[in-house]
């Protein structure tokens, strides 16, 4: 049988075929091991959060922790297993629907990858070759068969290829075509529902969309209302309704998690008023702050912690009491706002004085008697800024380094008081014209490890250097409801603040020092190091040495090739010669294949600048473009090949065969570390195989 021979067999018999041994290769022991295994302490955790209502916080956006949580409960999960570390036993949980789900999405992914070869280059054999690379991968059927994110990823971004690909292909502006356009503006809104990386199949899709629409303009045939119209139609349809869709997914989130919970001290003093159960949720406290009032500062930076002192001093300077930011309520967090020229004004004082915009005052912390200082001294750790203590009036009297003047930034004021939780302020030092301020770093042991309080020369507006009030306590003032003379923080307010705060501790993700391997770009086409989910039975992630390497290898016939048909083009140019049917086919092939490597460039060299940590499933998605591109670009030249003589033919079909067999193959031979085996028996399946000393098997 030759290569074009089989073109001719249904495609679509073919799919669900592929479909299938794809989900059997998943389903196949799925419930062992029955413990929980690497970052299903993270996953199983969110998805019972989600049952219980409770209010988390995680780097990543919501739509697959949702979609786990609501199969977890559709298969009896209770949400009271608490997924405290690796290995915990599984034995009495109804586990077992979510690495389901998880297999299933992730099954999905080899018709899905297969099919848009298929609709590429209609070829058969490219479309079989696919699917075979994709699905001899061990690190994709290990990351599929447990609770974990990735397999969602990948699903909705090859969902978004594929309907970007067929619209590409439909009429223009038919039923099928606006169907075709909006699925994929879901599925793109769905791929940045899972996971922040989905932005990388946004820029793909969106460059294709540009690129498309310019070679537009250049065509006579299309009038110029057609084009606005061709434009409009992509701003709605991948722009409106994928907005429309990502806002719809943190309207369940939020609706969802409603009651407190550990993911409280994350978010501001605003978002907090708005969740059932926390301190802060239909508070009754004075309506503004007074000289004399105590009160508590939280830190406006995303996941900041409360102004805090505790009677230890700085290593450097006995003399001046540490200050700090601690991301728990506590006593040492309150402080007492004293006036510029007044040593003793507290809340037994008869008279009301409010505090105002502009005002300069002391802070007075409660439980040391000691005030807020800085001075000309540079920070412990960050040396450009100036050091921030506490001393006492005894030590220093008088002490113009302890005087600090509001200046609003933002919120809520009336004839410039200061309202609590609303009213977002800074803190500028009198003397040394500096901002009160916190970047989170955390200090040594000595500073029980809480954050670093410094005064910024440069007083930029960030959310560092700003503050927020949000509690005080003073009796001589009387308590309203906030949120019955303030409006509560509204939905986008709520989104905006979740975003900041997912990307800024994304960006803080960094491997813990001497304890975790730093898994870098370079080694994930080379499978050069896997990451072990379970020790017994021993599972590890591991991309397949053989399509890894083989990829590699194919790449090197399939550069050549082009640059000698890009060569020919060049020269018929030269001499004016019409293209032949043959040499524009081949065009069209290279175009397909230039969609392909694009989402492979897209969603694999953005990850080289990145400082947070990184993990070998970071590839997965260029992984799969990496093995589309291969079964098509393969298959092309095998044709080419196969077209010139009978030999050719032959030694083609040999290729192919060999290509297939030796992917099934090295599937078959690393199974082990996908369903897990006993690692110390003496009998080690796998040690023979172990031509790295990084694979740990």
């Amino acid at each position: 049988m030759s290569l074009s021979s089989v073109d001719n067999l249904p495609h679509n018999l073919i799919l669900v075929t592929i479909a299938a041994v794809s989900l059997g290769l998943r389903l196949h022991q799925i419930d062992s091991p029955q413990h929980v295994c690497w970052d299903e302490v993270h996953f199983g955790k969110y998805a019972s959060y989600y049952i219980n209502k409770t209010l988390f916080f995680d780097v990543h956006p919501p739509l697959g922790k949702i979609i786990l949580a609501f199969v977890g409960r559709m298969t009896g999960y209770d949400g009271k297993f608490p997924f405290n570390k690796p290995g915990d036993s599984l034995e009495r949980v109804h586990y077992v629907g979510m690495r389901q789900a998880s297999a299933l999405f992730g099954a999905a992914v080899v018709p899905l990858s297969s099919a848009i070869v298929w609709e590429l280059s209609s070829s058969l054999t490219a479309m079989l070759l696919t699917s075979v690379l994709v699905m001899s991968d061990t690190a994709l059927t290990v990351m599929s068969r447990f609770i974990l994110l990735d397999s969602f990823l990948l699903f909705f971004i090859f969902l978004s290829c594929y309907l970007y690909v067929k619209h590409s292909k439909s009429p223009a502006f038919e039923r099928q075509w606006w169907l075709y356009l909006c699925g994929c503006g879901v599925a793109l809104a769905c791929s940045l529902g899972v996971k922040l990386v989905g932005v990388f199949v946004i820029a793909h899709i969106g460059l294709c969309v540009i690129k498309r629409l310019w070679a537009m303009a250049n065509q006579k045939e299309i009038p110029l209302e057609k084009f606005v119209q061709h434009v409009v139609a992509r701003i709605y349809t991948l722009i409106c309704v994928p907005i429309f869709v990502y806002c719809i997914i943190f309207v369940i989130h939020f609706v969802t998690l409603r009651k407190s919970g550990v993911g409280d001290g994350f978010h501001s003093s605003a978002f907090q008023s708005t969740i059932d159960g926390n301190p802060l949720y239909h508070i009754n406290i004075p309506q503004y702050i007074a000289y004399g009032s105590e009160i508590t500062l939280k830190n406006y930076r995303p996941n900041g912690g409360y102004l805090h002192s505790h009677p230890f001093m700085y290593p450097h300077n006995t003399a001046i009491q540490q200050v700090t930011t601690y991301g728990l309520r506590d006593l040492n967090n309150r402080w007492i706002v004293v006036p510029e020229d007044s040593e003793d004004w507290t809340t037994e004082r008869s008279s009301v004085v409010f505090v105002k915009d502009g005002d300069l005052i002391r802070l007075k912390h409660t439980q040391t008697h000691k005030y807020l200082h800085s001075d000309d001294k540079s920070s412990a750790m960050t040396k450009i800024h100036n050091e921030v203590g506490a001393y006492s009036a005894s030590q220093v009297s008088p002490d113009e380094n302890n005087l600090f003047r509001i200046k609003v930034t933002s919120g809520l004021q009336d004839e410039g008081r200061i309202t609590p939780i609303h009213t977002v302020l800074q803190l500028v030092h009198q003397t040394q014209d500096c901002s009160l301020e916190s970047r989170g770093k955390k200090l040594p042991a000595w500073g029980q490890e809480q954050k670093e309080v410094t005064c910024n020369p440069d007083k930029i507006v960030t959310s560092s250097s700003q503050w927020n009030v949000e509690e005080v306590f003073d009796s001589r003032l009387p308590n309203i409801r906030l949120d019955w003379k303030h409006s509560k923080p509204g939905f986008l307010f709520k989104l905006m603040e979740t975003h900041t705060l997912m990307v800024s501790n994304n960006r803080d993700l960094r491997p813990k020092a001497d304890t975790e391997f730093i898994s870098r770009p370079w080694m994930w086409p080379i499978a050069h190091r896997g990451q072990l989910f379970s020790v017994e039975p021993h599972i590890l992630m591991l991309g397949n040495p053989a399509t890894h390497w083989m990829i590699l290898v194919l790449a090197v016939p399939v550069f050549i090739v082009f640059l000698c048909d890009m060569v020919k083009q060049q020269r018929s140019k030269a001499y004016h010669t019409n293209p032949s049917i043959e040499d524009m086919a081949i065009q069209n092939t290279y175009s397909s294949l230039g969609f392909l490597l694009s989402g492979y460039a897209m969603h694999y060299l953005p990850f080289y600048p990145m400082t947070r940590v990184l993990y070998a499933h970071h590839y997965l998605p260029a992984y799969v473009f990496s093995a589309m591109f291969t079964g098509m670009s393969v298959d092309h030249l095998l044709r080419r090949l196969a077209a010139s003589s009978l030999i050719g033919k032959v030694l083609s079909c040999s290729i192919y065969g060999t290509l297939c067999s030796v992917s099934l193959l090295s599937f078959y031979i690393l199974s082990p570390i996908v369903y897990g085996y006993d690692s110390d028996a003496e009998d080690n399946p796998m040690t023979f195989y172990k031509l790295n000393d990084y694979w740990d098997f």
